[in-house]
């Protein structure tokens, strides 16, 4: 049964021994969004100079290039990904950049249409930007990057779709990093909430944004992530994103990654007295994604999982569940904030 974060009305305020929230802003502004978002726009930039002559290439296949790069923004991009408030929702960004789950292979079939087109060759990034968001990031991406038997990408007809595609997470890391900058409204509003800011109005709402952060984060990480590759008889990774280019555990590291820093890079826990248990159960996470990560045997070719990598992710879940209780019962109550049973559970 899932739990979820029940928050006081906009009236409350965190319980009367909790009087940090000023001091924790500026920190989550400095210490975790601002660094995040930074090194993921300049990673997806400095990745898209460095293929601008991709298309054009005569020295070989940087097709094992490309994976790599496309793997390490990946996970800066899965960090960034658990800061689901503000910027990251305006125009579409998460959905543009990252679009899944994608249960009716929208995806496949609006990228196949897009190739098909006879003007692919001379698509733009504008163009790319008003079609389908399913076919602007990370997951059409991995489509082309991870495509076996097929000839190296420099000489495909998809090539220019590729450098496309590379150039707009870019443009798109760039606009989330310009949106959280010290000087935009929305920063300033979490920095120092007002009455008449549209963001929020009180500290105690931005503290409670970043705390939705952390329980959706951890929701969606065990509850539709690792519970699409633990459900059911047939335990396969073809259910669980980036499959394709066995990417699922750079994301899941991503993810992880930024719930931490949410938690501990601020000082929350420090203040809250609860950094035990929770950093030896993170230590564990990480313990066991790093098993996963250099598992060679992940997989059969059906993509079914082996009975000890399923195992492994089941461990991942029940140690993720974990933390989800010690946030739940441990670290909200302090905050003004308890738990409610989901309605949706019909509880």
């Amino acid at each position: 049964m899932t739990l979820c974060l029940f928050l006081m009305s906009s009236t409350s305020t965190p319980a009367a021994d909790f009087q940090s929230t000023p001091q924790l802003a500026q920190k989550w502004v400095v210490d975790v969004y601002q660094p995040a978002f930074r090194e993921f726009a300049d990673a997806a930039n400095q990745w898209a100079a460095d293929t601008q002559d991709l298309c054009e290439s005569t020295l070989g296949s940087r097709v094992y290039s490309l994976q790599t790069t496309f793997t390490r923004l990946l996970r800066l991009y899965s960090r960034v990904e658990i800061f689901r408030s503000g910027p990251l929702l305006d125009n579409h960004l998460q959905s543009r950049l990252f679009y899944w789950p994608d249960k009716r292979r929208v995806g496949e079939r609006q990228l196949r249409t897009l190739l098909a087109d006879p003007d692919v060759a001379s698509l733009s990034e504008q163009q790319l930007a008003g079609k389908s968001v399913a076919v602007q990031g990370f997951p059409a991406l991995e489509r082309l990057l991870f495509n076996e038997g097929s000839q190296p990408v420099e000489s495909s007809p998809q090539c220019h779709v590729v450098l496309t595609i590379i150039q707009h997470i870019a443009s798109m890391a760039s606009e989330l990093d310009r949106a959280w900058q010290s000087d935009t409204d929305y920063v300033q509003a979490f920095l120092h909430p007002s009455a008449a800011s549209p963001y929020f109005r009180h500290e105690d709402e931005a503290l409670r944004s970043v705390i939705t952060e952390i329980v959706t984060g951890l929701d969606k990480l065990v509850d539709q992530k690792l519970q699409t590759l633990l459900s059911g008889e047939a335990r396969t990774i073809r259910t669980a994103p980036l499959w394709r280019s066995r990417r699922t555990v750079a994301m899941l590291q991503g993810n992880v990654s930024g719930i931490h820093s949410l938690l501990f890079d601020a000082g929350l826990l420090q203040q809250l007295d609860r950094e035990e248990p929770l950093s030896t159960d993170f230590e564990y996470v990480d313990h066991l994604l790093n098993r996963l990560q250099y598992t060679f045997n992940f997989a059969d070719a059906a993509g079914q999982l082996s009975p000890a990598v399923a195992t492994v992710f089941a461990s991942l879940s029940a140690v993720l569940n974990d933390i989800r209780h010690t946030l739940n019962y441990q670290v909200l109550p302090p905050l003004g904030m308890g738990v409610n049973f989901n309605a949706d559970d019909g509880d």
